[in-house]
């Protein structure tokens, strides 16, 4: 099987720095993948690569999707539009008509539980609310590839678990390839079946297992192993 995302030597500099240096993986369709590693070590810019906002200094990748999604660290809706109109946006960008994009955006926004704030603006949402609308866009283009960078590092343990089981759910009716970026293993494991962990240098290490859910224990023996050898170093 071909994959959907590959790398191979990847080099990112800025300014003469190295962010990335020699970076190679690959994951396949409907793998849904964890990205752990310390802040600095390249992970968000991985993504900023994979979604084309960003180009390599060298090396090779290939991403064999149509349509990417993108969950930022922050919501980044468009203040001066509402909930339902910030959801509709992308799906009228890709060719669809108004009407078609309402009843989509109106139905992911269901599915986050916000259809009483369909008409709301973003400054009359709370956080967990505004990163919700967020993953409505995204879901609602039925991207190939979803890319999620720390979308919940400003919630609170029960929102994120909330929104969590939101994304298990969506992803068992609607399968893709993802690409979770995080600090937190728990995260992670909750919802990845194959992780990879970032050290300096760009190299990654992948945790042996066939699925994290079904191995959590083993994945946070792994998980503090590495993070022991990591503080050593």
């Amino acid at each position: 099987m071909s994959p959907v995302i590959s790398f191979e030597n990847v080099v990112k500099e800025y300014g003469g720095r190295k962010v990335i240096s020699g970076l190679s993986f690959q994951i396949h369709s409907r793998e849904v993948v964890g990205l752990l590693g310390q802040s600095g070590m390249g992970k968000t810019t991985i993504l900023k690569i994979i979604a084309g906002l960003e180009m390599p200094s060298d090396g090779d990748i290939k991403v064999i999707a149509e349509r990417v999604g993108y969950v930022f660290q922050e919501p980044r809706l468009l203040p001066w539009r509402t909930a339902l109109e910030n959801v509709m946006l992308p799906m009228i960008a890709l060719g669809m008509n108004k009407k078609q994009a309402g009843e989509k955006a109106n139905h992911f926004l269901g599915e986050m539980e916000l259809s009483e704030f369909t008409h709301y603006y973003p400054s009359q949402l709370s956080g967990g609310m505004m990163q919700r609308v967020s993953l409505a866009r995204a879901f609602a283009t039925e991207p190939e590839v979803l890319l999620l960078d720390e979308p919940f590092s400003a919630l609170d343990l029960q929102m994120k678990d909330a929104i969590l089981s939101m994304i298990e759910e969506r992803l068992l009716v609607q399968p893709m390839t993802v690409l979770y970026v995080s600090h937190s293993q728990e995260e992670v494991m909750r919802i990845s079946n194959r992780i990879f962990m970032m050290s300096s240098g760009s190299k990654l290490d992948e945790l042996p297992i066939q699925h994290c859910r079904a191995f959590r224990a083993g994945c946070k023996k792994a998980f503090l192993k590495w993070t022991k050898q990591i503080g050593s170093n």
